[in-house]
């Protein structure tokens, strides 16, 4: 799928408030708010755990970069989040749709944070782990550890997958094919996650419960 925002991620926009802001903006909302789910699709990533997760990724990520720019920063990224919102709507309750959506998104995010070079900047918090013992990691993967993989998987099987083998530590999911690789190793073991392959079609889920830390 193609970025919808990759025409817009020059740095030029992305300017530190060093400025006077010339009016009062009303700060986007950059989280989903379930209760007042507005479309099918919206309703149908509130059902969603993984996708909420996400959701609250990018989120993070989105009050970090908005809170650097100056106003005419803030309103050239309300403006293309407004576009991002439809664009995503399109997935039509499609749970691979959504992810790929999220996932570039949150790339989008990270490089521009990347980029700027703000004093006392934060390094991005720790993932999140869900009710079900995972936290995720959006385009990423561990190489060359796979101890089993298995093709056409939903997520939720994969992750199933892992827990019922207690030498499970984490999972790759490629969200192109439903691919599910069970690896023995977390990122703790390994040191770093590889982040550059080709295209993105991975994220990488550790089963915390199996964590050293």
């Amino acid at each position: 799928m193609t970025n919808p925002f990759t025409a817009f991620s020059g740095a030029a926009f992305l300017l530190l408030a060093a400025t006077t802001t010339t009016a009062a903006q009303d700060t986007p909302d950059f989280h989903m708010d379930c209760h007042a789910a507005r479309t099918n699709n919206e309703t149908f990533i509130c059902s969603d755990e993984d996708l909420l997760r996400r959701d609250a990724q990018l989120g993070e990520l989105s009050d970090r970069l908005y809170s650097f720019l100056d106003a005419q920063g803030k309103a050239e990224m309300a403006r293309e989040y407004a576009e991002w919102l439809a664009t995503r709507d399109d997935c039509e309750d499609s749970y691979m749709c959504n992810a790929s959506m999220y996932s570039e998104r949150i790339t989008f995010l990270q490089e521009e944070l990347d980029h700027m070079d703000a004093p006392g900047f934060a390094a991005p918090a720790t993932p999140s782990v869900g009710a079900d013992g995972f936290g995720m990691v959006a385009n990423a993967g561990i190489p060359g550890h796979n101890q089993e993989s298995f093709p056409g998987m939903t997520l939720d099987i994969c992750k199933s997958i892992c827990v019922q083998r207690p030498w499970c530590k984490s999972i790759d999911f490629d969200r192109t094919n439903g691919a599910c690789y069970v690896q023995p190793v977390a990122q703790e073991d390994v040191g770093s996650l590889r982040t550059d392959y080709p295209g993105n079609p991975y994220d990488h889920y550790f089963y915390a419960p199996r964590l050293r830390n």
